[in-house]
């Protein structure tokens, strides 16, 4: 039996590509589509008076209105007075604005650089918590601000709340971890010290029973009496953001950042030394100015009953949550900090994206009554709620990409109701002034009526009538048929046992470049691994086809019959009835098995 060693087998490389059209432009792909039929896909879009469900529908929404405040980058705490008043605590300059009616206007100003916490005291008077001085004013009528208290230690008044009937106003501050009970005359005295950095969230139910929620364990604490806690839940995050209590039960947000996301240093008093808890990672430096606000984490929205019983109701792994609001009918607003959206979420589980702005960032929520109210940042800009059914509900998905040019083929859909669907195309990421004009409404599955391209929008209006909902959404194109291109080509000897040999010739790239075998293989051989890769941007199948030919001559020989089909990117050769020699190779790659008869061989 012949057999050959690699020194004395030399071989040259080189490949074409067969192209699978038959004439110049023809496109020779398989048919694809987008179907848009989860929550998931459905909520990537975005929602004007339209609300995406947990169970894969869309369905009308609410009306919501905007009132802008100009040159404000920060809403960050929210306080209804009487009637439609309200007041909205802001930065970068720690203003006070008074919105009445629709008119929104500046009405107090803290001199600190963000208020970021407001309640009501003694008699109805405006209370604001400032940073980074921990401040906390009391504004008159006129808007007037005064120091009514600056607790020893606090750089950060995060949540106030006023018990009438102990009067006594609870501030929720950091960096040292600490709630303080304030009398009527602004005299603070410590009410707990948290080992946490920092006490977040402050909650007083009806009977006056205080709940805190703190930043680096994540800990839910029900405040029993002046340095008396017990932890309902220790929550796996970094920080519980907000807490919001009914009856004993306590609807809260946790959150879990990205490290590293360390709050200030708690400061030492001198005492916390050796293994303290409260010296351990918290060691960033401290902040002189308004802090920004983290990155988004992975927010969890928890209901903890009174005896501690803690259950999950929501979680998102895209965002984290900012704000939580108790609704009458025993379910929960959740507001979120990087999609700008306010999701409902029932007792069950279940859950929608009810409210979804411009903004990215909701942080403060009043949604109780007849005049709902939110506020965001990014923009700062407060928001009124329209009671009842949105006038005009649209849903628009996200751009959809092609990936390459397509030609849009048929949208369906399934749904209830009068539907009325448009499209658009461009090729750009954003949608811009280079795209199409939105399409005349279809109001039954069709033909795409817009330009070819590689980026699709689809919105969709639906009808004021009940029971009105959309359940998918599926949009077929054809894109372009792109080449694939063999790389990195490969020989490699194999032993008698079949196995591949440890050397390798050096990639071969585009052209003719030799690859040259010097070394004696282990055992002589006369069986080879040619192997390649190759970019298949359309990731159709791919048959490919091998053949070879001495140097000298013209005439190529195949390595297989026709009615064998070589789907991997490798083969073994046998060259037993090879004469020794120069060799090329020739590699073939071909999407026919995709396209089946519009392919030449």
């Amino acid at each position: 039996m012949k057999r050959y060693s690699l020194h004395s087998l030399y071989v040259f490389f080189s490949f074409c590509l067969i192209l699978t059209a038959l004439q110049p432009g023809a496109l020779a792909v398989s048919t694809r589509y987008f179907l848009l039929d989860d929550a998931e896909s459905l909520c990537a879009g975005e929602m004007q008076g339209a609300a995406v469900n947990s169970d894969g529908s869309v369905t009308a929404g609410v009306e919501i209105r905007r009132l802008s405040i100009k040159n404000v980058p920060l809403a960050f705490s929210l306080l209804r007075g009487k009637g439609d008043e309200a007041y909205i605590g802001t930065g970068n300059k720690g203003v006070i604005y008074r919105l009445q009616g629709n008119d929104l206007r500046s009405f107090s100003e803290t001199g600190e650089m963000l208020v970021a916490s407001l309640a009501f005291g003694k008699g109805g008077a405006l209370l604001a918590g400032t940073l980074p001085k921990g401040k906390i004013f009391t504004v008159d009528g006129k808007g007037k601000a005064e120091l009514f208290s600056q607790p020893e230690g606090a750089e950060h008044v995060w949540s106030l709340v006023y018990d009438g009937k102990r009067k006594l106003l609870f501030a929720a501050t950091g960096p040292q971890g600490k709630v303080f009970a304030i009398d009527v005359r602004g005299k603070a005295e410590l009410y707990y010290d948290a080992d946490a950095a920092h006490l977040m969230s402050l909650a007083l139910d009806a009977d006056g029973t205080l709940y805190a929620g703190t930043s680096d364990e994540a800990l839910l604490l029900r405040l029993n009496g002046p340095g008396r806690a017990e932890v309902l839940h220790d929550f796996k995050g970094d920080e519980v953001t907000a807490v919001a209590v009914r009856e004993g039960r306590v609807a809260v947000v946790v959150n879990d950042f990205p490290s590293p996301r360390t709050p200030p240093e708690r400061k030492s008093n001198g005492a916390d030394k050796g293994d303290d808890k409260r010296d351990d990672r918290r060691s960033t430096p401290q902040r002189s100015t308004t802090p920004k606000l983290p990155k988004s984490g992975k927010g969890q929205l928890w209901v903890v009953e009174s005896s501690g019983r803690a259950e999950q109701l929501f979680e998102s792994s895209k965002e984290h949550l900012t704000a939580v609001q108790w609704r009458d009918d025993d379910s929960v607003y959740a507001a979120s900090g990087k999609q700008g959206r306010i999701y409902l979420v029932r007792r069950d589980g279940s859950h929608a994206v009810w409210i979804d702005v411009d903004e990215r960032q909701v942080l403060a929520l009043d949604l109780r009554g007849d005049k709902p109210l939110f506020a965001t940042a990014d923009k700062g800009a407060v928001y009124r709620v329209v009671p009842g059914r949105a006038r005009e509900s649209l849903w628009t998905s996200k751009p959809l990409d092609a990936e390459f040019r397509a030609r849009w083929g048929k949208l369906d859909w399934r749904g209830d109701g009068g539907l009325k669907f448009q499209t658009r195309s461009g090729n750009t990421r954003k949608p811009d002034k280079s795209w199409s004009a939105w399409s005349a409404q279809l109001t039954r599955p069709g033909p795409i009526p817009s330009p070819a391209s590689r980026f699709l929008q689809i919105r969709a209006r639906l009808g004021r009538e009940e029971g009105t909902a959309i359940y998918a959404v599926l949009a077929y194109y054809l894109p372009q048929n792109q080449r694939a291109t063999i790389r990195d080509i490969t020989i490699k000897p194999k032993d008698l046992s079949g196995r591949s040999g440890s050397k390798s010739s050096s990639g071969a790239k585009r052209g003719d470049k030799k690859a040259d075998f010097r070394e004696q293989p282990e055992q002589p051989t006369s069986r080879y691994r040619v192997g390649w890769k190759v970019d298949n941007p359309d990731g159709d199948q791919l048959r490919y086809r091998l053949a070879f030919r001495a140097e000298e001559q013209k005439l190529w020989r195949q390595m297989l019959r026709e009615h064998e089909k070589l789907l991997k990117s490798h083969f073994d050769w046998d060259t037993e009835g090879v004469p020794d020699g120069y060799y090329r190779v020739r590699i073939e790659a071909s999407d026919e098995l995709a396209n089946p008869g519009s392919y030449t061989v």
